[in-house]
């Protein structure tokens, strides 16, 4: 792996550690209530099957889909980026009586064997991946032949808008400068948060998946990307979200194409 792709790993894990505390407190994020929960779970058994499924949940933060995937009795593995987002996720399986197989790991960089999993699902994750067919890749190789992808994603935002109003921000000299000294921090192990926060503001406005993608747009890329079988379904209900989504909200699955590698 590159230098700069390690720095921009290392930034994007500081924001999502810093911002484990209260991920669970947003709307969207957290279960607030019983409806919420049963709605989740129709919803997750009808996508896994009958159980037990080997599930992997691809940047699974605090945990929430794998906890609904083990309550419905499948073998769950959960990876997040974020050692603070795992150590809660840990904690709500301990505290839910729940066995979860919890991993700090790199969604475009698993260490799973190929052919691994039943079902691999990511929710609100492919946006946040500096290369997004490299993920894609990865979730296949670990899918096995009757496996199935699932991406429970939005579009909240323009990615063109995002990159502008970054601009705006941050002058091409400014951004030399707090990109050099980024690194010098991640080298040295401490982490200013303001400095941190803007270099990470500049890499998500960058990003090629930034403020989500229409589900067209998905599509067309999962199948450019040995996806098959690409179905989208809107998820639009109130009760799975807390609230009613603000922002088109869809899910979407397919399977692994018979010529997709499955190793190296």
């Amino acid at each position: 792996m590159s230098s700069r792709h390690d720095e921009i790993t290392q930034v994007i894990r500081y924001h999502w550690d810093r911002r484990a505390s209260t991920f669970d407190d947003a709307i969207g994020h957290g279960l607030t209530s019983e409806e919420q929960r049963q709605a989740w779970l129709d919803l997750l058994s009808r996508l896994a099957g009958r159980a037990p499924r080997r599930v992997l949940d691809v940047g699974c933060g605090t945990g929430f889909l794998a906890l609904r995937f083990a309550e419905l009795g499948h073998a769950v593995t959960g990876i997040d980026l974020s050692p603070e987002m795992i150590d809660r996720a840990r904690r709500k399986a301990e505290q839910a009586g729940q066995q979860i197989d919890f991993r700090v790991g790199d969604a475009a960089a698993l260490d799973c064997p190929d052919e691994a999993f039943d079902l691999v699902v990511a929710r609100h994750v492919i946006w946040n991946l500096p290369n997004p067919q490299r993920g894609v890749g990865e979730w296949l190789r670990v899918l096995g032949p009757e496996g199935r992808l699932a991406l429970i994603e939005g579009n909240w935002a323009d990615n063109e808008a995002l990159a502008l109003a970054n601009s705006r921000l941050t002058s091409q000299i400014l951004a030399r400068v707090i990109d050099a000294a980024a690194a010098l921090i991640l080298r040295s192990g401490r982490y200013p948060r303001r400095l941190l926060i803007r270099k990470y503001r500049r890499i998500e406005a960058q990003l090629p998946f930034s403020g989500g993608l229409p589900a067209t747009r998905l599509a067309e890329f999962l199948e450019a990307n040995s996806v098959h079988n690409v179905h989208i379904e809107l998820l639009m209900d109130p009760t799975l979200w807390g609230e009613l989504p603000q922002f088109p909200r869809y899910l979407a699955t397919g399977t692994r194409s018979p010529d997709a590698a499955s190793g190296p």
